[in-house]
Order: C-alpha cells, then structure tokens, then sequence
C-alpha cells in the first residue's frame, strides 16, 4: 500500500513536472515569440525612421528641384522679356534702317534731278549766251529798230487801229441808237451806219491775233 501510494506520487510529480516542462516550453516560446516581434518591431521602426529619413531627404532633394525649376522659370521669362525686347529694338533698327534707306534713294533721287537739271540748263544756257553774244555785237538798239521800224509791224498796227476804230464806232451808234428808241418810243433806222451789216467785234479779235502773233 505505501508503494502504490509511492508510485503513484512519483506518477504525480512526472505529471507535474512534465506540466511544469510544457510551461517553460511555452513561456520560453511566448520569450522567443516577445523577442522576435520586439526585433521586428524595432526593425520596422529603423526601417520606418529609415524612410522617413530617405523621404526627408527626398523632398529637401525636390525642394531644391522646385526651387532650382523656379529660378528657371524666372531667368526664362526673363530671358524671354529680354528676347521680345531684342525683337523690339531689332524692328525698330530696321524700320530707321529703312526710313534711312528711303531718305537716301530720295537724296539720290534729288542729286539725279539736280545734275540733269543742271545739264539742261547748262544745254539750254548755251544758246543764250550765243544770242546775248550776237545782241553784244550787233547791239539792242539795232535789234529794237529793225523790229519797231517793220513794214509788217506798221501794217498790222495800222489795220488794229482801224479794226478799234470801226468796233468802237460801231458799239457807239448802236448804244445811241437804243437810247434814241427808248426815250422817243419810234423805230431807229440803222441802216445808215457806216458799219452795217459789218462785224466789228470779229474784225477786232482778228486783229488784235495777228498783232499778238508776230
């Protein structure tokens, strides 16, 4: 009876040990569990600070792209306002360049006009200073004589005057001869006039022609 009561005690305490085994297997997997999440958190912690790190570093790198991407744009509009003010200054060089060009070919144009002005006054000169030369020898007086003392001259004159005579005669009886009519209300025979059925006017205008063509 005492060494059943041994036995089984001994069966009791393999139990409990065995237990007590299984425990620390558990406890000691729970240790090693704890452990390698601890690890694993403290890796996913460095890791996390790892890429806080890179991203960090990551947008001071796109900060100084944007910053740098930002003075580009400024010196490209700037750039771009020194090229339209280039452009600017360029046409306004080509339009004096072509008001000046326009100012020269009309210099050129005036010299040209003054040369052949000149040449042909030169060429239109040279036969007056052969007449003033043959008036030099033969002397004005002589030239105003022969003109003046001209039998055609004497003529045409003689045959004005008679033409001015005739018309102012003829314009004369006809004024009186209206007045007559309207002051005694009787018909005006004008038959009688020297000048009847003559054109006075006609042969005055005639007249005064062949004088202003000789």
């Amino acid at each position: 009876m005492g060494l059943r009561n041994t036995i089984n005690n001994l069966k009791a305490e393999v139990k409990r040990l065995k237990k007590q085994d299984a425990e620390i297997k558990r406890l000691k997997q729970e240790k090693a569990e704890a452990e390698a999440a601890r690890d694993e958190a403290r890796s996913h912690r460095e890791r996390s600070e790892q890429r806080e790190v890179h991203t960090c570093t990551t947008l001071a790198l796109r900060d100084k792209e944007i910053e740098e991407l930002i003075a580009l744009l400024s010196d490209q509009e700037q750039l771009k306002a020194e090229v339209e003010s280039a452009k600017k200054d360029l046409e306004l060089e080509r339009t004096k360049q072509a008001e000046t060009s326009c100012r020269l070919t009309e210099i050129e144009d005036k010299l040209e006009n003054s040369e052949t002005a000149r040449a042909t006054t030169k060429s239109e000169l040279e036969p007056l200073k052969s007449d003033m030369l043959w008036l030099k020898e033969h002397g004005i007086a002589s030239v105003a004589e022969l003109v003046l003392n001209s039998e055609e001259l004497d003529k045409t004159v003689a045959h004005l005057l008679v033409a001015a005579q005739n018309d102012g005669y003829a314009q004369g009886y006809t004024e009186c001869s209206h007045h007559v009519v309207n002051a005694l209300k009787v018909d005006w025979d004008t038959s009688m006039s020297a000048t009847h059925g003559v054109n006075t006017e006609a042969a005055l205008a005639a007249a005064k022609t062949q004088f202003n063509t000789l």
